[in-house]
């Protein structure tokens, strides 16, 4: 089906040809495989085709072109196409064609400047970022790849699009599930506001801070966009500590 699709298609020989001289594809010829197989998907099935054909499209690819199986995933194809998530190469490019059929209205800039944690801020100086499909296809990477160097190289490259995120009420909790690998690379954090703030702001972040900040923090943290983790995180700092009792002692003393 993938090669009937490559053979009708125009690009679609080359990509053929690429594969066979190099037993792979680079990322420019890649994106252009899926390009050409999310439209002639949409020819067939209809601008919305159902998880069942784009994961026989995603099946497909690498039954077609071995080299592009991800051992790292349950059946090899989830970075094309990942059924449970939703997401993925194909999928991705499959939502970026309905949008530019669809017109959306303008979104009108706000006048006023929130403070506090909700504030938007210039980031100091960032490395090249990436947007569009280029942007969805190192989300993808970060998902399953093994290499914590490449890892922090693709999560500065995406640091102004998990900002939009941040920004966005509506998505704000979905922070952890688009770049999970927070959870399970140690210093992800700190380069983000490494990034935001810059290097001498930055050394703050892990200092101690005085007690008398704990009930602000609280306070702003249960204005945010409420999620499992954050309602743990309140629940954990309000419990009253050792350092606590200690200074209530020290002030019934004075």
């Amino acid at each position: 089906m993938v090669k009937n699709a490559l053979t009708r298609k125009p690009g679609g020989e080359e990509i053929l040809e690429e594969y066979n001289a190099e037993n792979s594809l680079s990322h420019r010829t890649r994106r252009q495989l899926v390009n050409i197989l999310a439209s002639d998907m949409t020819e067939r099935h209809g601008r919305i085709p159902s998880r069942k054909q784009k994961e026989k499209y995603a099946l497909g690819i690498i039954t077609l072109f071995p080299s592009l199986k991800d051992p790292f995933s349950p059946n090899g194809y989830e970075h094309f196409y990942d059924g449970v998530k939703g997401t993925g190469y194909v999928a991705w490019r499959l939502k970026t064609m309905s949008r530019s059929t669809t017109k959306r209205p303008v979104k009108e800039v706000p006048v006023h400047q929130e403070q506090g944690p909700k504030r938007r801020r210039l980031a100091t100086t960032l490395p090249q970022q990436l947007d569009g499909d280029a942007c969805k296809e190192a989300i993808s990477f970060l998902v399953h790849s093994p290499d914590e160097a490449s890892v922090f190289q693709k999560m500065k490259m995406t640091f102004q699009h998990r900002q939009d995120l941040v920004h966005d009420p509506q998505r704000t909790a979905d922070v952890f599930k688009t770049f999970p690998r927070f959870l399970d690379v140690k210093g992800l954090v700190n380069q983000d506001f490494l990034l935001l703030f810059g290097a001498e702001t930055a050394t703050k972040l892990l200092e101690k801070w005085d007690m008398s900040f704990k009930p602000k923090v609280i306070k702003e943290a249960k204005q945010l966009t409420q999620s499992t983790d954050l309602c743990r995180l309140i629940k954990a700092a309000e419990k009253p500590t050792e350092s606590d009792a200690n200074g209530r002692r020290r002030t019934m003393l004075v």
